[in-house]
């Protein structure tokens, strides 16, 4: 994985553009690496061909390649779509022709809508996410980013994003300002007030206003995959599915609310989405 980090982006210099552009419009450091990931793969599975020069042909060929390769067809579709903003951004920024890249259909999505994981689930998991007061503070940390996670129906993203100004104690609430989704308020649970307080109280250097809120032993912004990482320990201990990942914790909330009553513009605020994206949570199996 170091290797693949430090390796030059394929597509230099304009690639660098691209990335060092969507930072700059509030794109989250994950979601980068991800653009990133998805361009090196891109540049291995067509060799020397320019991105000008991809065309319908090329990406059925590269599609089934990758399928027989075990790749998941959301993987796949998300390469592309990935490589089309970066065609877009060619067109716009550099005037290259990507017409033959823009006008490709793209392999179906095939998106995994994962069930909801019950209550119970949930209590064993964060209880299962509570520190001891032997613990070290970067478990403190792993378990206050996951009380926030499933409180808050932020994105594992926007948990990894929030910095020490966004968490107001005495409201019992984190303000969502990087996201690719709604900038938005967001309620924690008290319990997850007192998780954050005790592992900022324990943190070896200081937090400032303008730090990440949560840290990682170098001072530096914990990633979307050590929180993805650290929720799996819990999991474990919890003894729950292999199927519950942090995202599980938003939908749970997302399902609440719909069960609830209450509207889809209720929950499309709620959950930084769309009315229209909100309405996967009314949906049921028999519908």
């Amino acid at each position: 994985m170091s290797r693949q980090q430090q390796a030059p982006l394929p597509f230099h210099p304009d690639s660098s553009s691209w990335l060092e552009d969507l930072a700059r419009t509030g794109s989250a450091t994950s979601t980068i690496d991800c653009y990133a990931r998805d361009l090196r793969d891109v540049a291995d599975a067509i060799g020397s061909i320019g991105v000008a020069a991809i065309d319908q042909a090329v990406v059925d060929l590269v599609a089934e390649r990758w399928r027989a390769d075990g790749a998941a067809t959301s993987t796949i579709y998300r390469r592309f779509a990935s490589l089309r903003s970066f065609g877009r951004f060619l067109v716009q920024e550099r005037s290259a022709d990507c017409s033959k890249l823009l006008s490709c259909r793209l392999p179906a999505c095939g998106r995994v809508h994962r069930e909801p994981i019950g209550k119970e689930s949930i209590e064993v998991i964060l209880a299962s996410s509570t520190p001891d007061r032997e613990d070290s503070w970067i478990r403190m940390r792993d378990c206050a980013a996951i009380q926030v996670a499933a409180t808050s129906a932020l994105t594992t993203a926007e948990v990894v994003g929030l910095n020490r100004s966004d968490f107001n104690q005495a409201l019992a609430v984190v303000l969502v300002r990087h996201s690719h989704l709604e900038k938005r308020p967001a309620a924690i649970s008290q319990e997850a007030v007192c998780r954050l307080n005790q592992y900022l109280d324990h943190v070896p250097f200081k937090v400032g206003d303008n730090d990440p809120l949560f840290v990682t032993m170098r001072s530096t912004r914990l990633s979307a995959r050590s929180l993805q990482l650290a929720f799996r320990r819990s999991r474990r201990l919890a003894g729950v599915s292999r199927t519950a990942v942090p995202t599980s914790l938003r939908n749970a909330i997302g399902f609440d609310l719909a069960r609830s009553g209450v509207a889809p513009e209720v929950v499309a605020k709620a959950l930084g989405i769309g009315v229209a994206s909100a309405f996967r949570y009314f949906e049921t199996r028999d519908t």
